[in-house]
């Protein structure tokens, strides 16, 4: 059995809602809305697989929530794809399901630890669980997975389906009675103390593998040093009952959530040790390594390390990546020789994916740097760009207006 690998990793901080927050801003969210045009809704579950079964197909379960900015990102570059389309009809029957509302989608939620979106669950005619993906990938990456997935099916079909042992029937019944409450009516009164650390006291009581390892999955980012040794310590046994491809993508989101607060807290040691574990468990070292240490790097306020890092995997960065650097070091640094190497990555994200937001970065870095009449420019293409998509474009605007100002105050200068 081929190891399942996700393409792309997020660590998400789960805050006292045991539930993830999306970030977007609101001139970035595309105008396509859920749900996805050739996706349906589950209404019976049994009755779902009974159809993937009847036609020999695989069920794939889109996991949204309403505020999912790169949710709906996916919709709009990927599932309305008439490439992406055909390949997902041709072994696959999708459904979509908002994950916070949809009472069954409340149940899969718990039961296969999706605490970020979007999410994509795939299973058997028989309600197998076969694997996931999380987070949001342009679409290469989407149809290498599910080249992989289509591969696995055809390769299953001759010697019994794959499964996960430790993975019981979808069932009410497995989650534990004090967790209840929060996944049907997020209702906090049903734990005794309704704190972070209450919560770690109940999830210490808990001793089925099955619950221990949703809890996991689903509330990471509160587990505190105790549990965390807890799972290095049985992490051998998720494994066998899970599979290590799961197994280990859980527990990237549970050390994952260490390197994250040991960012916050600006603690050397254990950001050191929690890195050394995470790696460990990656699949992509390569990337996550500089990654986390930009995050550190920003934490600290260090732009020359962040610079230095990120030019160590800029070339093949994607141009969602380089215009997230980009844009950081604009909002967060002055230094010219930084503003400067931002403007590097912004051109290189353009040249990989001329789209308007990408403009956008690099006519608010070409401002900061003074260079208007360059600003002015992009300004013009990014709104240009914008208005052909839909987008709010109002702070593109904005920057324009400002622009245009200097540059008539500039003209009546005698100075210049």
């Amino acid at each position: 059995m081929k190891t399942l690998k996700t393409v792309c990793c997020a660590i998400i901080a789960l805050l006292t809602t045991f539930s993830a927050a999306g970030q977007s801003t609101s001139k970035e969210k595309p105008k396509f809305q859920f749900p996805a045009p050739a996706f349906g809704k589950v209404v019976h579950w049994e009755n779902t697989l009974t159809l993937a079964k009847q036609q020999n197909k695989w069920v794939l379960i889109d996991c949204y929530t309403d505020w999912c900015y790169w949710c709906k990102v996916m919709d709009q570059k990927n599932f309305s794809d008439t490439q992406v389309k055909r390949k997902m009809n041709g072994f696959l029957n999708s459904y979509s399901l908002e994950m916070e509302k949809d009472s069954i989608g409340k149940l899969l939620r718990y039961h296969y630890g999706v605490n970020g979106f979007p999410a994509f669950l795939i299973f058997n005619g028989d309600g197998k669980f076969i694997g996931s993906y999380f987070g949001y990938s342009e679409k290469s990456y989407w149809m290498h997975y599910l080249d992989s997935m289509q591969t696995l099916k055809e390769s299953t079909a001759n010697n019994g389906t794959y499964s996960r042992p430790g993975v019981p029937p979808l069932n009410a019944g497995n989650i534990p009675s004090w967790f209840r409450g929060f996944i049907f009516n997020r209702d906090y009164s049903i734990l005794q103390d309704t704190t972070p650390q209450g919560f770690v006291k109940r999830f210490k009581t808990t001793t089925d593998p099955f619950q221990q390892f949703a809890l996991y999955s689903l509330a990471s980012y509160h587990c505190d040093d105790e549990l965390v040794q807890q799972w290095i310590k049985n992490e051998a046994i998720y494994d066998s009952l899970f599979g290590r491809d799961w197994s280990r993508s859980t527990a990237y989101k549970v050390i994952g959530n260490q390197v994250r607060k040991a960012i916050d807290s600006l603690n050397e040691t254990q950001f050191q040790w929690a890195m050394g574990e995470l790696l460990k468990r990656s699949d992509h070292p390569e990337w996550d390594k500089p990654n986390q240490y930009m995050e550190w790097y920003k934490k600290r306020g260090e732009w020359g390390n962040y610079v230095a890092t990120f030019d160590g995997i800029a070339t093949n960065s994607s141009p969602v990546g380089l215009n997230r650097a980009a844009r950081e070091l604009f909002q967060s640094c002055s230094e010219v020789v930084i503003l400067t190497k931002a403007l590097e990555y912004s051109t290189m994200s353009i040249n990989k994916s001329p789209e308007w937001s990408y403009y956008d970065t690099r006519a608010n870095l070409l401002y900061k740097l003074g260079r208007l009449n360059e600003a002015q420019n992009d300004a013009n293409t990014a709104l240009s760009l914008g208005k052909v998509k839909g987008e709010n474009i109002t702070e593109t605007d904005a920057l324009l207006s400002k622009i245009k100002t200097e540059l008539l105050e500039t003209k009546t200068d005698p100075l210049h």
